[in-house]
């Protein structure tokens, strides 16, 4: 499976830093993860949603998951994502990643109702070591990038 994230190019390949120092959606400050989309489009939705638009210096990262890895699962109430609040889904996402059953975890984006699922990925975890990082050309509009 191909999943994708969009990031700054000053930053390696392989990054959970940023989720690290501030926390996020699925996990706590101090929990290290690597948020990721099941689309470019979504990817690009994820970074216009913190950013106000996608960075002039931000890349495409393509990450290969093995289809053999297994994939955890989040399902969330009917509510979603208006009435979840965020320390809720960021208790549940660091509960997951201290587990350590899966490299990664299926949870629905809160960008926009059923617009799709975002992938975080566990770098403690044994398997992490089979998903494959890659930098991948990725176009923009330029009015995408007016807007951050």
């Amino acid at each position: 499976m191909i999943v994708w994230r969009l990031q700054s190019r000053k930053h390696p390949l392989i990054n959970s830093e940023g989720a690290r120092l501030t926390g996020g959606r699925w996990n706590l400050q101090g929990t290290s993860v690597i948020y990721a989309s099941e689309t470019t489009v979504l990817a690009a939705m994820e970074v216009m949603v913190h950013h106000g638009g996608i960075p002039q210096d931000y890349v495409g990262i393509k990450i290969d998951i093995p289809d053999d890895l297994e994939i955890g699962n989040i399902e969330v109430a009917d509510s979603w994502p208006n009435l979840v609040p965020e320390e809720l889904t960021a208790r549940q996402g660091t509960e997951w990643v201290n587990a350590c059953i899966q490299a990664v975890l299926r949870v629905p984006s809160a960008t926009m109702s059923n617009s799709g699922y975002n992938y975080v990925l566990n770098p403690a975890h044994p398997d992490f070591v089979r998903i494959s990082f890659g930098f991948e050309l990725i176009s923009f509009d330029a009015r995408l990038h007016r807007l951050a």
